[in-house]
């Protein structure tokens, strides 16, 4: 047990530091365009883009996971340790892919982070459609989105 939460932790901190540079991509992203005055289009280009590189940020935390899957020499191919690690880390859990028992706790661990950093996305996209509602409240934008 003590390996694995070793192992867990480990891809954990990594994980969080990788997306944590990903929020820092988006929240940079979104200060210089508000900062530019947005119309409508832009302001749907960057919830785009928001979208977007929070889910490639994902992609990567399960990539992170299979990678360690397969350094524990449990899962021989990328495709199935990533598969693995995708239904782990978005705790949906089909159940046709099993680690074996001497690392089982690696995925609750890996759903763990998974639910953390959906969290994280959720809040750094409210963040910015909030303050693009209120760049757009500021500048007095009607409802109809006409500038």
């Amino acid at each position: 047990m003590v390996l694995n939460l070793l192992v867990a932790i480990g891809v954990f901190l990594v994980s969080v530091l990788c997306y944590v540079m990903t929020t820092t991509l988006i929240v940079n992203m979104r200060l210089r365009y508000i900062r530019a005055g947005l119309g409508f289009w832009i302001s749907v280009a960057i919830m785009m883009f928001v979208s977007l590189v929070a889910a490639a940020g994902h992609l990567v935390q399960i990539a992170l996971w299979a990678i360690a899957f397969m350094i524990c020499g449990e899962i021989a191919s990328f495709n199935q340790a990533f598969y693995c690690s995708a239904q782990n880390y978005t705790a949906q859990g089909y159940g046709d892919v099993h680690l074996p028992q001497r690392w089982q706790l690696l995925a609750p661990l890996e759903a763990v982070n998974g639910l953390l950093l959906f969290g994280l996305s959720t809040a750094v996209m409210f963040a910015v459609l909030s303050s693009l509602i209120a760049h757009r409240q500021h500048r007095g934008i009607d409802h109809l989105g006409r500038d």
